[in-house]
């Protein structure tokens, strides 16, 4: 697939291709994995993501962070370590 722009700002490499990805966005306590569309280099990583993503991205931000979860569904839970009570 033909990547949306030719050379990678971050290493200068030309090895791009837009694809799905999967972006984590946190709001408040919750996390939510969201796939979205971006070109991706080969060569770093970097990934660089079109207006439509980024917004679809913020949008999720503010609905998490507001506590607006209708249009998310749990798939399990994360945990963190609790800190050490030196017991």
């Amino acid at each position: 697939m033909k990547a949306s722009i030719a050379r990678c700002a971050r290493c200068g490499s030309n090895d791009l291709e837009d694809r799905d990805v999967e972006k984590l966005v946190r709001g408040g306590d919750d996390v939510a994995a969201l796939r979205v569309r971006a070109t991706v280099c080969h060569h770093c990583g970097e990934r660089y993501f079109p207006v439509t993503a980024i917004r679809a991205l913020e949008q999720a931000r503010q609905d998490l962070a507001e506590g607006k979860l209708t249009r998310f569904r749990a798939l399990g839970h994360l945990l963190t370590p609790q800190p050490d009570t030196g017991a």
